[in-house]
């Protein structure tokens, strides 16, 4: 059992930390030299530089800067979750998320009908959030959500499969939250969202023998706000 146990700490941490494992687009293509006929470019002191969309409803998918939120883990010790939230520039969300074996510190950026993974990587919770330019310069690693909430909505490995969710948590009951599931070998990950919130659970399943499950949940259980 200990080695399903490790088996599917592996399989939770690789898919519900990275998100998906398929590459986006550079973060921003400002300071590029020449001329553009993009019509979603504008020119400022002679330099080309890119118009954004951003859908700053997106944003509603984070708790609010400042926040931090306590995960009930079940099925496994790494499952227990403390996640603290920050909105350090304009578009970019920090989250630093500590399991308590580990913290790893995720870089999101708004973008529009996209929330885009710049980066995870574990960090020291005292170690300074990078600067503007030094996340401009990082390769954003896939995509963390992706409008329309709607089911069949696909991005990466992952995919909407339930809207309007009822979702029982130790906090409080959330209504009208939708699912995303991931599917790989013997193994279904799943994360529920809520407008307001952001994720408020995270699932995962493994089968083993006998056709037994073994299952390990993150549930929001509580949540500071400044």
């Amino acid at each position: 059992m200990r080695m399903y146990r490790l088996l599917i700490l592996l399989v939770f941490s690789t898919l519900l930390i990275m998100g998906c494992s398929s590459k986006t687009t550079t973060l921003n293509n400002s300071g590029n030299s020449g001329e553009s006929n993009d019509p979603d470019q504008v020119t400022e002191n002679g330099n080309n530089q890119v118009k954004e969309t951003v859908d700053k409803s997106l944003k509603d998918y984070f708790m609010p800067d400042g926040s931090k939120a306590h995960f009930l883990g079940e099925g496994n010790e790494f499952a227990e979750l403390d996640l603290t939230f920050a909105m350090p520039y304009e578009n970019i969300v920090g989250v630093h998320e500590n399991n308590g074996g580990v913290t790893i510190r995720h870089i999101y950026k708004i973008e529009e009908n996209q929330i885009t993974i710049i980066n995870h990587t574990p960090v020291d919770m005292n170690e300074d959030f990078p600067s503007l330019s030094e996340i401009e310069a990082m390769e954003p690693e896939g995509i963390y959500l992706k409008k329309p909430f709607e089911v069949g909505t696909t991005f990466g490995k992952w995919k909407i499969t339930e809207t309007g969710v009822t979702v029982e948590t130790p906090y409080q009951k959330f209504d009208n939250a939708f699912v995303i599931e991931s599917k790989e070998n013997n193994a279904v990950n799943r994360k529920y969202f809520v407008e307001g919130y952001g994720e408020v659970k995270r699932e995962a399943i493994m089968e083993v023998e006998n056709n037994e499950k073994f299952i390990v949940t993150s549930t929001l259980e509580s949540v500071t706000k400044p």
